[in-house]
């Protein structure tokens, strides 16, 4: 696995076709791409984003197109292979001679056979036949054993041995000198030495200065004397796509894992990431800029690339997130300022201190109000009025500041009318006043975070709202779905949860005690010792905010002993998984749907521009069809994403809970819970990111993650509770 991608200098693609390794030639700085439709571009890159100057040409041959060959047939001109012919072209495009092919062609190679002044091609049929042409003529015919090669393979000409290096059907590499061939008139030609290597050649490449072929297969690499005898072989842990040779010797290796493999003397100096697989792999040199990599995949992406040593963005999800200090960032931010004034000749600013700049919040009232509030609905009501909690936020400077910019940060289930506002100038003291709400969501934490940033540093500070904004008392309820049990030392219910005060004195009840959230009720049962007490609601994620509370407030008087309960919190990972694949096919549907919609468009505006148009009456029927489908569609994918959103907040709640369980239950520190949340801190794809990170955590490895279903998440959580039980 590599840790690096590869950067991008230029890419395009090429179009809705399909390529091969053989579509792709480079001379220099122009960039030869065909393909099997027939169709001939030729590009000529400059750094940045694709524009359409960079495609010089762009031609339909007519026929499917093989491959593709540069070199001095006469004149530098471009040979292009076709299943019935071979064509000669000029740079420019225009055929200098055409040949018609006595044989189906399979592929061809180049070079100055026989020690010539020109370069001849030699064109390998799908039935064993070796065709020889100079640009003007065919000089040769020559037929290999058909026992032996049903099925072509890959061909390379040797300049030094002046021979045909190819592989037959069994597997053996075979050796052809070019004079024999030439002398042969109705005999089969015979090979100079044959090489069992019991495997599918995918490529051939010489390396002259060494006196060496490399022979990539199926797994195996080989590197193969010019007598024929293997000097040394390496197996490979990927399956290979392609192989480059450069001027220095050095091997270049794709992989059908999306990789790029650097060898030296056959040992792996560097991998680098791909975007995608490389069939095609080259090398040009494009805005004076030499040895770029020039790959092309399959489905038509052509990129120019180079080795980039930027970590890969998989990296990035299992390192450590480091928690900001802001007091170390502001002493960096103010030497560097420093520096800044010094050297541009200004005079120093001082640093406006820590204890310049004070901010406090108090909390003015917090009650059922009557104002106009949308969805209400949406937030914890008392007899259908939503609580609301009044707060002033004091600002006091002692030094004037200018441009003062203040962000509230807060969990998803608080609401706050004005959480980001700007003062302009602060001198003396400010009274910033805002309301709160607590929404239907089951809440996490209670703290607000306050960020003040100005041009002389930055200032943090925080808050607790008051456990009244999400909950209050009514009257008990002893039966629940969901149960947890924890030992405390000897603590009374009401003397934890003194600020918590009852509407009326018949809810006092020193075993129990029963809190309504937005849409649970969470009752805390106490035994006649008041040394167990149980947490009992039916909704699990209520649950954890009273839990997370009873931590907060008595964390050395509680312990767990139970199991943790996996299989609610598996439950809700179904629910979560599945729910996001009913998404992804909704949007899908909607990119079919748009697509459908702006097709029909299209097709009544071509109606309109004819001379004689026909009745667009049933076209403007499917067209208002298209369109009610449309909404609808896009309905549905809304409901989905909002069930989806609350979805994803229980499901954040359900990790909570299993951790602060681990926490009670287990040896663990406070360092410790802090990474075990970071590890399950993701946002996109939450099954596969969760699932490499608790593996690097456990094994130290990235796995690739295809995950049809939820079955490799479970276990490796399962493992991990497994591990934390053990330390």
């Amino acid at each position: 696995m590599s840790l690096f991608n590869t950067k991008q200098f230029w890419g395009t693609r090429v179009g809705p076709e399909e390529f091969d390794e053989q579509h792709l030639y480079v001379d220099n700085s122009i960039i030869y791409v065909g393909s099997y439709s027939g169709n001939l571009r030729i590009y000529q890159p400059q750094r940045g984003d694709y524009n359409a100057r960079h495609l010089k040409q762009e031609i339909n041959l007519q026929d499917p197109i093989l491959q593709i060959l540069i070199g001095f047939f006469g004149n530098k001109s471009l040979c292009v292979l076709f299943p019935k012919r071979v064509v000669f072209y000029n740079l420019d495009m225009e055929i200098l001679k055409e040949h018609k092919l006595q044989r189906n062609g399979f592929n061809m190679c180049s070079g100055q056979f026989g020690q010539g002044r020109k370069d001849l091609i030699c064109i390998q049929s799908c039935d064993a036949c070796l065709m020889i042409y100079e640009q003007e003529q065919l000089l040769h015919i020559c037929q290999l054993s058909t026992e032996y090669f049903p099925l072509p393979g890959p061909i390379v000409y040797s300049q030094q041995l002046d021979s045909f290096i190819l592989q037959n059907s069994c597997y053996e590499l075979e050796s052809y000198k070019y004079a024999n061939l030439c002398t042969l008139q109705k005999k089969r030609a015979q090979p100079n030495w044959t090489l069992n290597l019991g495997e599918q050649a995918q490529k051939i490449i010489e390396i002259p200065s060494q006196n060496i072929f490399y022979v990539i297969c199926e797994q195996m690499l080989f590197q193969v004397q010019q007598s024929g005898i293997i000097f040394h072989q390496k197996r490979l842990d990927y399956p290979p796509a392609s192989i480059l040779v450069t001027d220095n010797n050095i091997l270049i290796i794709t992989s059908f894992t999306h990789h790029l493999m650097i060898y030296k003397d056959l040992n792996l100096v560097w991998a680098a990431k791909t975007d995608h697989v490389c069939h095609g792999i080259s090398i040009g040199k494009f805005d004076e800029i030499d040895k770029l990599l020039v790959v092309l995949n399959d489905e038509g992406y052509l990129q120019v690339i180079y080795l980039g040593t930027e970590q890969i963005s998989i990296q990035k999800q299992f390192q450590v997130e480091q928690q900001h200090s802001y007091q170390d960032l502001n002493e960096l931010y103010t030497s560097t300022l420093q520096e800044i004034q010094i050297k541009e000749g200004n005079p120093i600013l001082e640093q406006t201190s820590k204890s310049s700049l004070q901010i406090n919040a108090e909390i003015i009232k917090l009650a059922p109000t009557r104002d106009f509030i949308e969805d209400k609905e949406d937030y914890l009501q008392v007899e259908s009025l939503v609580i609301q909690c009044l707060i002033y936020l004091n600002i006091t400077s002692k030094q004037p500041i200018e441009n003062l910019q203040i962000q509230l940060t807060y969990d998803e289930s608080i609401y706050i009318n004005n959480p980001r506002f700007e003062i302009n100038v602060l001198q003396g003291t400010i009274i910033h006043e805002f309301n709160v709400y607590s929404t239907k969501n089951f809440p996490i934490d209670r703290v607000v975070k306050v960020l003040c940033n100005h041009k002389n540093g930055c200032y943090q500070t925080e808050f607790t709202l008051p456990l009244n904004l999400f909950c209050y008392m009514i009257q008990p309820e002893k039966n629940a779905k969901y149960k947890i049990t924890v030992n405390v030392n000897n603590l009374s219910i009401y003397n934890v949860f003194k600020d918590i005060k009852p509407i009326d004195s018949s809810l006092l009840n020193q075993s129990l005690m029963t809190l309504q959230l937005t849409e649970s009720t969470v009752s805390i049962l106490a035994n006649k010792q008041n040394d167990r007490w149980r947490l009992q609601s039916d909704n699990f994620e209520a649950i954890c905010f009273i839990l997370h509370e009873l931590i907060v407030r008595e964390r050395d008087n509680v312990k767990y002993t139970d199991d943790v309960p996996l299989k609610d919190i598996f439950d809700v990972i179904d629910e979560h998984f599945t729910l996001k694949l009913s998404l992804k096919e909704y949007q899908k549907d909607l990119e079919q749907k748009a697509t459908e919609f702006r097709a029909i468009q299209k097709k009544i505006l071509q109606r309109f521009k004819e001379n004689n148009p026909a009745s667009v009456e049933s076209m403007n029927s499917l067209l208002e069809l298209s369109f009610q489908q449309f909404i609808q569609l896009m309905d549905n994918t809304q409901k989905c994403q909002n069930i989806f959103q609350i979805l994803q907040h229980n499901l954040q709640c359900m990790i909570h809970l299993m951790l602060l369980l681990c926490y009670l239950r287990f040896k663990i520190t406070q360092e410790q819970l802090e990474e075990l949340r970071r590890l399950f801190r993701c946002e996109k794809d939450w099954e596969e990111e969760v699932f490499i990170n608790i593996n690097y955590y456990l094994k130290g490895q990235i796995p690739d993650v295809v995950h049809e279903n939820t079955q490799k998440i479970k276990k490796i959580i399962t493992m991990l509770i497994d591990k934390l039980s053990k330390l």
